[in-house]
């Protein structure tokens, strides 16, 4: 039997093993956009997440957009990087002047830095969404006047006088700024949050002793943060927020935070117990994942599950992404370049796709293209 890797590529069906060892000459170069950065008024508080003893050099990584990051970019042949402001941002801010001041400064930075080299880099908009009103007029400006491609949310909003309450954005509260991101026609991406226990926001102690104390090891990327998005994500598809807002693009990193290989329990459970009870959603919930919903490979690079995703959501709604510097560029990179998939689909993935999603001004690479290249590799 084959040594197993990380990617178990050796699981890849015969029929997709196309000749594309050089795969990575077939198309222009990558796109990721789950990639992290943090501005000097931020940085500190990514020390606290780094490896022991590294918080010095992490932080170095979240500042440095120009000069390493770059490079390595350059040197695995991802071409363009999507920034946002990491994790949790202005939803860790319970005050509400607080975090609407942090996200309008973090826009600015951000139109600033990405405007030193628009070739290689753009950027999400941050948010506070205390206020749904207050968010899409700054969403409004984010995009329209300093160029950013849409927003970042971190999950829930943190709120009420001492950080107790958590704000979700599946209740019609938040109706107008779902609506103002459809008039725009830009992509929110739904990003887990470190937990508040970290950030001493963390108000509930009876959650944090029953589900987490005992388990500690499961809490972020390994459990939580799935688990967080999926409540979230999935509480706006059977709340009805994609039937009342049909054109909304939502992204999820993570390969879907678990969901694509739950779809199908999930539907069934709605249709066989819920749907006569009132349940507000009009569609299956996969019907979402394959008009609204659009996944990325962030911080998950493993084959089978990538093809499980195709199979449940399709290859038209994955794009290639990264989670720098959580993750390494090199990483991921030698992962997607040796990748044995359909061509066709592993450039749409690696590109095509988020140009389209998040009209880049970046050129899209041709079906005629990919098989051109590949009938010289033949």
């Amino acid at each position: 039997m084959p040594k197993v890797h990380a990617g178990g590529d050796f699981l890849c069906p015969a029929y997709m093993r196309f000749a594309v060892a050089d795969t990575i000459q077939l198309q222009l170069g990558k796109i990721a956009l789950e990639e992290a950065m943090h501005m000097p008024e931020t940085v500190d508080f990514c020390r606290n997440q780094a490896i022991l003893g590294r918080g010095d050099a992490f932080a170095e990584q979240m500042l440095d957009i120009h000069g390493e990051r770059l490079e390595i970019m350059t040197k695995h042949n991802v071409e363009f990087f999507v920034l946002s402001l990491a994790s949790p941002g202005p939803q860790g801010r319970c005050n509400k002047e607080d975090a609407e001041g942090l996200a309008s400064r973090a826009n600015d930075y951000m139109a600033k830095e990405v405007a030193k080299n628009p070739k290689h880099f753009a950027g999400f908009a941050s948010l506070s969404m205390h206020d749904p009103v207050q968010a899409a007029g700054e969403l409004r400006r984010a995009v329209q006047e300093l160029g950013l491609k849409g927003a970042i949310l971190n999950d829930y909003q943190s709120a009420g006088p001492s950080g107790e309450q958590m704000l979700m954005y599946d209740q019609p509260k938040y109706d107008p700024f779902w609506s103002a991101v459809q008039d725009m026609d830009v992509p929110v991406y739904i990003h887990p949050r470190i937990p508040a226990r970290l950030v001493d926001t963390w108000k509930v102690p009876h959650v944090k002793t029953d589900l987490w104390d005992e388990r500690e090891w499961l809490m972020v990327a390994a459990l939580q943060f799935g688990q967080d998005v999926q409540r979230h994500i999935l509480g706006m598809c059977v709340n009805g927020v994609f039937d009342r807002f049909p054109s909304l693009k939502i992204i999820i990193g993570h390969l879907g935070e678990m969901i694509p290989a739950h779809l199908w329990r999930v539907d069934h459970w709605m249709i066989r117990h819920h749907k006569h009870r009132g349940l507000p959603m009009k569609n299956p919930i996969r019907y979402y994942f394959q008009k609204n919903i659009w996944l990325t490979t962030s911080g998950h690079f493993s084959t089978p599950d990538l093809m499980n995703a195709v199979t449940a959501v399709g290859a038209d709604h994955i794009m290639f992404s990264i989670d720098h510097p959580f993750e390494d560029i090199e990483e991921a990179a030698m992962w997607w370049d040796t990748l044995q998939i359909n061509p066709v689909d592993k450039v749409n993935m690696g590109r095509n796709n988020a140009i389209k999603l998040l009209k880049l001004d970046l050129p899209l690479m041709g079906v005629e293209a990919v098989m051109d290249g590949l009938s010289r590799q033949l």
